[in-house]
């Protein structure tokens, strides 16, 4: 079925097409909606980079500090808390092969 949208821009009339023939102004809700979700996509992304940038972790924050100590303690908290990690994967994916 054939649709006729008006031009916002020029008030041309266009059969069945995503830009005006006469203005290349956007006509199709889709293609807008989909401009917006792809924007809005890549605001988001980059909000998450600069709050990555601005708060890194614990790990990251002292893994490289001026004492000795710290170094050491942030190095010794990480390893025991991926060695947790590890195990609790373990006990998961073990529970999730029993009951399959």
């Amino acid at each position: 079925m054939a649709s006729l949208i008006k031009c916002p821009n020029c008030g041309a009339y266009n059969k069945n097409r995503d830009y005006c023939k006469h203005c290349d102004t956007l006509l199709s809700y889709e293609k807008k909606r989909e401009l917006d979700v792809a924007k809005e996509n890549k605001a988001r992304r980059e909000r998450e980079r600069i709050q990555k940038a601005e708060s890194p972790s614990f790990y990251e924050k002292y893994k490289n500090h001026r004492f000795l100590i710290v170094r050491v303690f942030v190095k010794i908290t990480h390893s025991i808390w991926v060695g947790i990690m590890a195990v609790g994967m373990f006990i998961a994916w073990l529970i999730t092969a029993v009951a399959a």
